[in-house]
């Protein structure tokens, strides 16, 4: 098993407006699309691809994690996502199949394990791919999802 390291595109890394995060609950949208996994070069059956998605503050907490994946990951004949930090890759979303359109929430959006995700140390914000069965990632033709994460900084807190 081979594990790949990129990073996203900053285009695809939106902070959401104080309307959209007041109407969504969510602060952060990420976008991933096939592409970005595919030219990761991870060819293996059980490869992994780990994509950062950007940093955390020093003192931080995220309480709802919410990926929609809007077009099926296509040309693996099995693939997860998971969603969490370079210390725990599965923080906010356990690992969950990609290959059916559709949203993966857990509890109605609130973050799995424990409730909320904290830290008083900054991190590493990471989409975890791992293929299985079949296929590979760099085999990949298609698939889009976008995370949302309510990602913010505990030490603006009152």
């Amino acid at each position: 098993m081979a594990s790949q390291t990129i990073t996203i595109n900053d285009d695809r890394v939106s902070p959401l407006s104080q309307q959209e995060e007041a109407g969504t609950g969510f602060s952060h949208k990420f976008t991933v699309l096939y592409q970005d996994i595919a030219l990761a070069a991870a060819n293996g059956t059980t490869d992994t691809v780990t994509v950062t998605i950007g940093s955390t503050p020093a003192k931080w907490y995220v309480n709802r994690a919410l990926a929609n994946v809007r077009t099926a990951f296509a040309g693996s004949g099995g693939l997860t996502l998971a969603v969490g930090t370079s210390s725990n890759t599965g923080a906010m979303i356990a690992a969950t199949s990609v290959l059916s359109a559709g949203v993966i929430n857990v509890a109605g959006s609130v973050v799995a394990n424990a409730g909320q995700s904290t830290s008083t140390s900054a991190a590493t914000l990471q989409l975890l791919f791992t293929n299985s069965v079949s296929g590979s990632p760099s085999a990949l033709t298609a698939g889009a999802v976008d995370v949302y994460l309510n990602l913010q900084d505990a030490a603006q807190l009152p």
